[in-house]
């Protein structure tokens, strides 16, 4: 009885951080809008150059490390060694997070330089300081998921980033109404990150009264703390890696795509602009990615079922499952967004600048997607070793590619620097998994059935785009624009659902994996 309540406890909190977690996600990605529209390509750019900084620190305090907390609470057995983890845990992420904190706040001129901005250096020194709140976000955090309490962190998470939104939107506003320059503007936009953390760290803290999380260290076992240290600096900075890896792609574009514009032959205002543009691309791939990824997050428990009780048959026809579903969903997530992208960029950022640069970022959406889908296959055999080293060629790939593709083919080159490393970690991972798993691979009847719906889609939406251009569409604004753009993405969702019921591209099994798939098979098998 005390087993089942503990189960249904766990999987009710469970619940409320998948929907919180994708609340945010969706927060995370609409604000940048009405950002740009107040801030324009320019201050957009600015905001951006910093903005994966604080993703990483994000990344670290809302997701990688409290789940890897958690997971090392909930193994163990008394209150006395969860309190010594706890402990131990705390002291190596503040060590590291202060660290962090000097590197940049000390080095901001540096980093500046390497950036090819030195205005950028006020704005990393504020984003410095996120990393102090890292190690005491993570630790209660994780301690609260791992005694299975889920409402803290959620009510944290909806917190932090609503507090921090509303400064940056509100800093956004003010830049229209002073003669701020758009430097100005970004330092006090970025304080929203440090004042969306503390207030985040309040509501934790306010949670904490009910139970003591930190204990008092009196003597320290040397040999069992540098086991941990080193344990949580390969495990939890995996994980911690592949839970950012977007966000150190953006990165890598910060310190390279504005200089290489201008050396390229851009003047300094126009590479600026230029990568503000391109960077409208990030919050339109994260709306296409909570569509793809939420549509195939509910596998891993079942897959990690199958393999932990060596159910090999079923481990594969899920796996192959898996694969089918995620494949599907992101390559017309990918496309369809592709190809309704001038009507979006219009909508949402009152121009079509970045036409081409943006549609070949929008296919980054297919590759995540499928990253994703395999790094959740790894995670339920519990392979570490060879996704991490997938990962690390795919950004060396972005590294070495970014500077000579910008350099040539400006901002259209960047975004292909960016499929270029996805393509390689993808193919990495494909290909030790088959290697390994000889029957998980998807059928060519499948590939093929796919092959002609997404055909078919991108056929008729080709159509529906030449008719626009008829009736010279960019001349009824941007309200028209974003009708378009939802006539659009109909169109394509009708095409493509029903090629698959009509090519049964599912079977009965896998559409029940889907969201609303048991609608389909009551009404179509």
């Amino acid at each position: 009885m005390e087993d089942k309540k503990l189960e249904t406890n766990m999987i009710k909190g469970a619940v409320v951080l998948v929907v919180t977690s994708f609340i945010v996600k969706i927060l995370s990605a609409v604000y940048r809008v009405p950002f740009q529209n107040l801030v324009g390509d320019e201050g957009f750019y600015v905001y951006q150059q910093i903005y994966p900084i604080y993703g990483i620190s994000m990344t670290l305090a809302l997701s990688g490390l409290p789940v890897y907390l958690s997971k090392l609470i909930a193994s163990k057995n008394n209150r006395k060694e969860q309190e010594q983890v706890v402990n131990f845990f705390f002291m190596v992420v503040g060590f590291l997070s202060l660290i962090a904190f000097l590197v940049l706040y000390f080095g901001s001129t540096l980093i500046a330089k390497a950036m090819g901005d030195i205005s950028l250096a006020p704005l990393i020194r504020v984003v410095s300081f996120i990393f102090i709140l890292v190690p005491f976000l993570s630790t209660f955090r994780g301690f609260y998921q791992g005694q299975m309490e889920m409402k803290p962190t959620a009510i944290s998470q909806l917190v932090e980033q609503g507090s921090r939104v509303c400064v940056i939107l509100i800093a956004g506003y003010l830049f229209t109404k002073s003669d701020w320059s758009v430097y100005k503007m970004g330092t006090y936009a970025t304080a929203g990150a440090l004042v969306g953390g503390f207030c985040g760290l309040l509501v934790l803290v306010a949670y904490s009264r009910k139970q003591k999380i930190f204990t008092k260290v009196t003597a320290i076992d040397k040999p069992k703390f540098l086991f941990f240290a080193k344990r949580l600096i390969i495990e939890g900075g995996t994980l911690c890696f592949f839970s950012a890896y977007l966000v150190v792609f953006q990165l890598v574009d910060s310190f390279s795509v504005k200089q290489y514009l201008v050396y390229g032959g851009l003047d300094e205002t126009s590479a600026k602009i230029a990568k503000g543009v391109f960077d409208r691309g990030q919050p339109l791939v994260q709306l296409g990615l909570v569509i793809a990824v939420s549509m195939t997050a509910t596998f891993l428990p079942t897959l990690t079922k199958y393999f932990v009780t060596n159910q090999n048959i079923r481990y594969e026809a899920t796996v192959q499952s898996y694969l089918k579903v995620s494949m599907a969903i992101a390559s017309a997530a990918s496309l369809g967004l592709a190809l309704v992208l001038p009507y979006m960029n219009v909508a949402l950022f009152s121009d079509n600048n970045g036409e081409m640069t943006l549609s070949i970022f929008m296919i980054s959406v297919f590759f995540v997607s499928m990253i994703q889908s395999y790094q959740t296959i790894y995670q339920s055999q519990s392979l570490v070793k060879y996704q991490f080293v997938a990962a690390l060629l795919g950004l060396f790939t972005k590294i070495i590619f970014t500077p000579l593709m910008t350099y040539y083919f400006k901002t259209e080159g960047a975004s292909i620097s960016t499929i270029l490393g996805l393509i390689i970690c993808l193919l990495i991972m494909h290909q030790y998994l088959v290697t390994k798993e000889n029957n998980i691979k998807l059928p060519k009847p499948f590939l093929l059935k796919l092959f002609l719906n997404l055909l078919s889609m991108s056929g008729i939406l080709v159509l529906y785009r030449l008719g626009l251009e008829q009736l010279n569409w960019t001349d009824f604004g941007r309200g028209s624009s974003l009708v378009f753009a939802l006539i659009g993405v109909m169109i394509g969702f009708v095409i493509y659902m029903m090629g698959l019921i009509q090519s049964k591209l599912f079977t009965k099994a896998e559409w029940e994996m889907i969201p609303f798939g048991n609608k389909v098979i009551k009404y179509f098998y």
